[in-house]
């Protein structure tokens, strides 16, 4: 730390006060949010430096995953891949070369379950969406000619030729490999930089001090990372597990991240169908590139093929969830695992004997309207849910980040808002006009069980250079169904809370 460097016995005031504050600077975290990037949203944190320092690691990573995105985006004309599936002959740059490659190789590693060639097939299937049926014959010749040819690669002059019938169609590879590269020029840019989370649509690294543990034991230093149930889809879903990861990767794959009309968007190399099997698969591991295959090439096996193959990895662990709810993990999954205290089980043990009834929770329908007004930006929202004593119980949502604005929402700000001290971990960025489900499970903030009982859920938007609203629903929690609508208001649309029995 900087305040280390001055003498106790030689520094000023001022001097000890300036070592202070840089010490508080190299204590903070900064996050960071992009919509709209390769083809979904950039999330960054950033911890051990100061606000400037930050922006500009940031600067880093934009720049990098655009100048990979004109390398590896098979939805660019202008890319390199986009030539090199045209041409089929072409001298790579040293990164298109690096991914093709090792394509090639986890293509073989996993005995053809990643295989990066199909853009061909994949292009018919998203083409026939919607229109007709994909022709099985079509399916089984493009199959076959994937079979019959090859991809030769020179090493030394960075050539790469296919064969007509071959089309890359890299992106379980790539997105990874991207977060990698984008973490690493990040490092090299700002090396002061004490902790770093790179997040490109759910698939992640993270390396270094994660935000607020620096008092923490070097085994509870990792990163916190949530992963949610794999049929859970609301929007401020808890986390069914919670991993503790360190210097590692995550990668999700499965039918239930991306559709297409109805079916899953990952499609079988061996048959060409979608593959329907696998509901959500997990891979933790060492490079985010090498995850992210294997999280598409485990959709494409046997639950004990995949598990096999993981198990066989140094660094690698894997959970996996087919679609009739069995739920597979490879044998060291269990490490990575973020278990509760004594304590805490002992508190919830101890809970109330008027009890959350079993297999309920509250969902609330939210819309956010699209308003015809100049100058639109997205809402601010918080939900939260408050007992009988008006004592806050839940945060369920808080979109919107910017310390400028996040007040605006005053009923919550001036109550609960300010006072809390880790709303980094809480906030999300602010949502664009559409329909969301936020669900309750009767847990409150700390992760424990709350009794029956009367609730109240209050709902709060504002917006910039707009209105601000601000509902609530009574909530009376007992084994018995409810369900209550409110009208819209200027800036929220029509509000539903239904308390229900899911399970």
């Amino acid at each position: 730390m900087a305040i280390a460097l001055i003498s106790p016995f030689s520094a000023h005031a001022t001097e000890a006060q300036s070592a202070n504050q840089l010490d508080q600077a190299q204590l903070q975290s900064h996050q960071f949010h992009q919509d709209h990037v390769l083809g979904t949203s950039l999330d960054v944190v950033i911890t051990g430096v100061s606000k400037q320092q930050a922006k500009t690691a940031y600067k880093a990573i934009e720049s990098e995953i655009a100048r990979l995105d004109k390398i590896l985006s098979t939805w660019r004309d202008d890319s390199e891949i986009s030539q090199l599936n045209r041409e089929k002959n072409i001298q790579a740059s040293p990164e298109l070369f690096e991914v093709i490659a090792a394509c090639e190789t986890m293509r073989h590693q996993t005995c053809g379950a990643f295989d990066a060639r199909l853009g061909q097939l994949i292009a018919l299937w998203e083409k026939s969406q919607g229109i007709q049926k994909l022709d099985q014959n079509t399916r089984a010749q493009v199959i076959a000619q994937l079979d019959q040819n090859s991809v030769s690669l020179d090493q030394d002059s960075k050539t790469i030729a296919i064969d007509s019938a071959v089309k890359f169609a890299p992106d379980a590879y790539a997105k990874g490999y991207i977060i990698d590269r984008a973490l690493a020029v990040a490092r090299e840019k700002v090396p002061a930089i004490q902790g770093l989370l790179v997040d490109i649509g759910g698939d992640m690294r993270v390396w270094g001090q994660a935000p607020n543990k620096q008092n923490q034991t070097a085994d509870q230093q990792g990163w916190s990372i949530g992963v949610q149930s794999a049929f859970n889809h609301f929007d401020n879903v808890a986390p069914d597990q919670v991993l503790n990861l360190k210097d590692q990767a995550i990668a999700f794959s499965g039918k239930g991240y991306r559709n297409l009309a109805g079916q899953s968007h990952l499609l079988d190399p061996k048959t060409g169908a979608p593959l329907q099997q696998v509901e959500q698969c997990v891979v933790v591991g060492q490079c985010a590139a090498q995850a992210d295959a294997l999280a598409t090439a485990l959709a494409a096996m046997t639950p004990s093929e995949g598990l096999e193959l993981i198990d066989a990895l140094v660094g690698y662990e894997s959970k996996l969830t087919t679609a009739d709810g069995q739920v597979f993990q490879s044998n060291g999954w269990n490490n990575l695992v973020h278990t509760q205290s004594q304590a805490d089980m002992l508190n919830i043990a101890s809970s109330s004997s008027a009890k959350w009834p079993a297999g309920y929770q509250a969902v609330l329908d939210l819309n956010i309207p699209k308003l015809d007004v100049e100058k639109y930006r997205a809402p601010y929202v918080v939900v939260w849910v408050t007992d009988k004593d008006k004592k806050i119980v839940r945060t369920l949502a808080v979109w919107g980040k910017d310390e400028k604005w996040i007040n605006t929402n005053y009923v919550w700000w001036r109550r609960y808002g300010r006072q809390m001290t880790s709303l980094d971990a809480v906030a999300k960025p602010s949502r664009q006009p559409g329909n969301y489900k936020l669900a309750w499970d009767g847990k409150d903030d700390h992760g424990k069980p709350v009794a029956a009982g009367q609730y109240q859920v209050h709902i709060e938007t504002a917006r910039e250079h707009g209105d601000h609203s601000y509902q609530t629903i009574n909530l009376d929690v007992k084994a018995k169904p409810s369900a209550q609508t409110l009208a819209a208001q200027k800036e929220i649309g029509t509000l539903k809370l239904n308390f229900q029995k899911v399970n």
